[in-house]
């Protein structure tokens, strides 16, 4: 991302390098907008919004990184819950009605093992700890960006 006052100094760079072309240009507002919201209010978006987006939540178990990131505190403003139990109590009380048991999801966080984004796991291959990460980093993005 390039603030505003330094897209004139970006497009001149590019004019200068053969073959560059400037392939996406955002407007910053609504992420800035998203922003001003209340971590709670954030938190709660990203939330749903994860669950609502096609093929992120691929297992009942992804619930356990979404879980995992909150207990690492990478949400800011956003405090650890002191049990899955009390997590899943919370998931349901926004209207999030498909939620895994407590086993599905302690079971998972347990087999994890590091800090975001650089967790392993014991019980998968390279492609699904991948994806595993990829929904976490999803859903800090929904978080962070609202996008």
């Amino acid at each position: 991302m390039v603030p505003d006052e330094r897209v004139a100094l970006v497009e001149e760079l590019v004019k200068a390098v053969a073959d560059m072309v400037i392939v996406e240009v955002k407007d910053l507002s609504g992420v800035e907008e998203f922003q001003r919201k209340t971590p709670r209010e954030r938190f709660d978006f990203a939330l749903k919004a994860i669950v609502e987006e096609k093929n992120v939540i691929a297992n009942k178990y992804d619930f356990a990184w979404l879980f995992t990131v909150i207990q690492e505190e990478r949400l800011k403003g956003i405090k650890m819950f002191n049990s899955v139990k009390s997590f899943r109590q919370y998931l349901k009380k926004i209207g999030i009605l498909e939620v895994p048991s407590n086993s599905t999801i302690s079971d998972k966080y347990c087999q994890q093992c590091g800090n975001f984004p650089d967790w392993k796991f014991d019980d998968c291959d390279l492609t699904e700890a991948q994806r595993r990460i990829n929904v976490a980093k999803r859903f800090v993005c929904l978080f962070n960006k609202g996008i």
